[in-house]
């Protein structure tokens, strides 16, 4: 079984790289968005500091552009556990940039609350408590 390389983060840089050779590189974030042309000037930035980070990505094309819409609280922390107002309805949300990386521990905390009756979710990241 091949292993995955390993992803590498910098400052407001994530550089992962994909079993088939390519290599993604991200990202960046806008409060408003409506045009995906629009962070263009912004992705050239985050390629700049992926080439000085990792040199062997110099002169290597870019395949492909992307942009998308990806949850956001407005305190920047994840939503985890029971919704305030919905009794059975539990929330894992709002994880922003670090969703994914979260996502094996948000599924165990909300697993151990559900499951087994433990409550080890962070109080800053619960929804009740939240504005």
């Amino acid at each position: 079984m091949a292993t995955q390389a390993p992803v590498i983060m910098g400052p407001g840089l994530f550089i992962v790289p994909h079993a088939d050779g390519t290599v993604a590189v991200g990202s960046t974030a806008e409060r408003v968005w409506d045009d995906p042309t629009a962070t263009d000037g912004q992705l050239d930035a985050v390629l700049e500091r992926a080439r000085a980070l990792v040199p062997a990505l110099s002169g290597l094309p870019v395949v492909e552009r992307w942009a998308g819409v990806r949850p956001r609280s407005a305190t920047r922390r994840p939503l985890l556990g029971p919704h305030p107002t919905r009794p059975g309805v539990f929330l894992a949300n709002g994880g922003f940039k670090i969703g994914v990386a979260l996502a094996p521990l948000a599924g165990v905390l909300l697993a151990d609350l559900i499951l087994e009756g433990r409550d080890r979710i962070p109080p800053e990241f619960r929804p009740e408590t939240r504005a």
